[in-house]
């Protein structure tokens, strides 16, 4: 509990950053919402519906503040709402802290009880051109153990991926190969003043023997 209260101090401190009134003139706030046929996260399907999945976030200079949530569209289903912070020491390297949240249909799974309905993540990226790297460790909550660490790379028309974790991304616990795959994305003109935002991906997941193609459009 005491790595819980001190990870949530953290973001707090974030926040009191962004109201500060040398922050304020200098944030940004951007609004959306994607809906994607499946929601697939490091080569595991939540829900087994097309998901809505919602985001507001707040950057001032290297500093990010936001909310993420996906919604599935069967009942009941898996339901997400996370917290995040994170910073850019530059454009090579960022750190994350992400409070990930399983509320029940009805909003009403004991928000405050994070020992058993949250899990809190410290990741960090490595971006080099066109290669990046991904590395996301659990340490508090209810997962407080999970690894995962992820490749890839941006050819331009498409990018690839190769995500290894253990604990809760494989089925017995061991550090595995789950999410392999490609994806790519286009911009479909409605209008001359309007464009559609399309992302596709086919995935697999070789430790679960599964495989997922999914695609969505961005508002």
């Amino acid at each position: 509990m005491r790595n819980v209260k001190m990870a949530l101090t953290g973001i707090a401190f974030t926040t009191l950053f962004f109201l500060s009134p040398k922050a304020t003139a200098q944030v940004d706030v951007s609004v959306g919402a994607d809906l994607m046929s499946r929601y697939v996260w490091r080569g595991t399907d939540f829900g087994g519906s097309p998901s809505i999945q919602p985001y507001l976030e707040m950057s001032a200079g290297s500093f990010v503040l936001g909310a993420w949530g996906a919604y599935t569209t069967n009942l009941p289903g898996a339901q997400e709402a996370d917290l995040y912070a994170g910073y850019s020491f530059s454009e090579v390297f960022g750190l994350t802290l992400t409070d990930y949240y399983f509320p029940l249909d009805d909003m009403s799974d004991e928000y405050f009880d994070f020992e058993n309905n949250h899990s809190l993540e410290i990741s960090g990226t490595l971006t080099l051109k066109k290669f990046s790297l991904l590395a996301g460790k659990f340490f508090a909550g209810a997962d407080d153990k999970s690894l995962y660490l992820e490749a890839g790379y941006d050819f331009g028309v498409a990018n690839i991926f190769l995500g290894a974790g253990d604990e809760v991304y494989t089925t017995d616990g061991d550090f595995g190969i789950v999410n392999v795959g490609i994806g790519a994305s286009k911009e479909i003109k409605l209008t001359d003043y309007f464009s559609l935002p399309l992302s596709g991906a086919i995935i697999l997941n070789p430790e679960s023997e599964s495989l997922f193609l999914v695609v969505g459009v961005s508002f």
